[in-house]
C-alpha cells in the first residue's frame, strides 16, 4: 500500500560519532520531529565514455560509478535542544556545565590549530514502517553541518522562531539502518516573542522596533577533497573518508521600523562598529534556570542600510558583517536545555 509521507520517523545523533565511517549506537540517537516533508537526497553519481576516442562515434557506450553524494535539511520551530544541538555540531567548539536537570552549552567556531578541520560527525535515519516490509529505513553515516540559520519573524504562533540545518554526508549508508528509533523527545520552545535584541548599541525590543531577525554560520565544507586516494568504497563508488570545513561565515540581517532618530545610516555611514545580542527565553526548567539561547557577535559593522516598507510601514534592512574580536573571537553562542550529552 502507498505509504504517507507523513509516516516518516527521524533519528540523529545527539553525540558525536567517534570517527566519519563509525556509526552511532541506538544509545546515542535521539527522535526528533521536523516541518519540512523533503526526504534526504541520495545519489550515485556517474560517468560515461561519450567523451573517449577509439569508438568511431561521439556517443556513450558504458556507464561507470563514480560517487556518492548525501544531503539534507532539518527543518523546525525553534527549541532548546535543537538549538543546543546546532551550535554543538555547527559550530564545533563546545564547553559543558552544568548538572542535570539544566545543562549549557557554550559554543565557538571551532578552533582549527586545537582541533582541526573537522566538525563533529553524526548519523541520520529516516524510517517509513520500519520493519519485514518497510517502505524506507536507511542511515546515513558520517553527516557534518554545512549550515544553520535561524529566523525571528512578527506575527502570532510558532512560525515566528524558526530553524533551518542543512547538512551533507560521507556518502555511506546502512539499509535497513539496524536502529529502533526510541521515543520522540521532548522539545521546548522558544517563541520569538520572548526575544531581547541589541545591535550596535540600540536595543531593539525596548523601542518596539524590530520587524524580523536571521542569524546564521555557514561552514563551506570542502566536498570534493573529502575523495582521495584510500577513502572508501561502497557499492563500486567512492565515498567521502573526511568532511573538513573550509573559509566559514557568520551572518546577521534583521528589518526594523525607521523613525526619526533612527541610526542605521549613520552607523553604516561611519562604520560605528558594537556588538550584537540576541536571546530568547523558553519555559523553567528549574530553580532560576530557563530553557533558553544566547547568541554574541562580538564586533559587527553595517554593510548595508536600506529604507523600503513593510506592510506600510517604513523599515530600514540592515545586513550586518561580523568581525573578528581581538579579544573575544567571532561569537558565542549559548544555548540552556535539559539534555545531557549533547556532542
Amino acid at each position: 500500500m502507498p505509504a504517507n509521507i507523513r509516516e516518516t520517523k527521524i533519528g540523529f545523533g545527539y553525540k558525536k560519532q567517534t570517527g566519519l565511517a563509525t556509526a552511532n549506537a541506538a544509545a546515542d540517537i535521539w527522535c526528533l520531529t521536523k516541518t519540512n516533508a523533503a526526504l534526504t537526497t541520495v545519489t550515485l553519481n556517474t560517468e560515461n565514455d561519450a567523451a573517449e576516442l577509439g569508438k568511431g562515434h561521439e556517443f556513450a557506450t558504458q556507464t561507470f560509478k563514480s560517487h556518492w553524494d548525501v544531503s539534507g535539511s532539518i527543518e523546525k520551530y525553534l527549541t532548546s535542544e535543537i538549538a543546543a544541538w546546532a551550535f554543538v555540531f555547527g559550530l564545533g567548539g563546545r564547553v559543558k556545565s552544568g548538572t542535570p536537570p539544566a545543562i549549557t552549552y557554550t559554543c565557538s567556531p571551532q578552533d582549527p590549530v586545537a582541533a582541526g578541520i573537522e566538525l563533529p560527525a553524526f548519523s541520520f535515519i529516516e524510517q517509513i514502517r520500519p520493519g519485514a516490509s518497510a517502505v524506507l529505513d536507511r542511515m546515513a553515516v558520517g553527516c557534518v553541518v554545512e549550515d544553520f540559520t535561524i529566523t525571528l519573524g512578527s506575527g502570532p504562533g510558532r512560525a515566528n522562531s524558526r530553524i533551518v540545518i542543512n547538512f551533507a554526508g560521507s556518502g555511506k549508508l546502512v539499509e535497513p539502518s539496524g536502529i529502533t528509533l526510541p521515543a520522540g523527545t521532548t522539545e521546548h520552545l522558544l517563541p520569538g516573542a520572548s526575544a531581547q535584541v541589541t545591535i550596535n548599541g540600540v536595543d531593539y525590543v525596548t523601542s518596539r522596533n524590530l520587524v524580523s531577525l536571521e542569524l546564521g554560520f555557514k561552514n563551506n565544507l570542502r566536498l570534493d577533497s573529502g575523495f582521495y586516494p584510500g577513502s572508501g568504497i561502497q557499492d563500486g563508488a567512492a565515498i567521502r573518508g573526511r568532511l573538513e570545513f573550509g573559509d566559514r561565515e557568520a551572518s546577521l540581517k534583521f528589518v526594523a521600523r525607521f523613525e526619526h532618530g533612527s541610526t542605521e545610516l549613520t552607523k553604516l555611514r561611519n562604520q560605528t562598529t558594537g556588538t550584537a545580542v540576541v536571546s530568547l527565553q523558553g519555559d523553567l526548567i528549574s530553580g532560576s534556570d530557563y530553557h533558553s539561547l544566547e547568541v554574541t557577535f562580538h564586533k559587527v559593522a553595517f554593510r548595508t542600510a536600506v529604507v523600503g516598507d513593510t506592510d506600510g510601514i517604513v523599515t530600514v534592512e540592515v545586513e550586518c558583517h561580523p568581525l573578528w574580536d581581538a579579544t573575544n573571537g567571532l561569537l558565542t553562542a549559548v544555548a540552556k536545555c535539559s539534555q545531557d550529552n549533547i556532542g
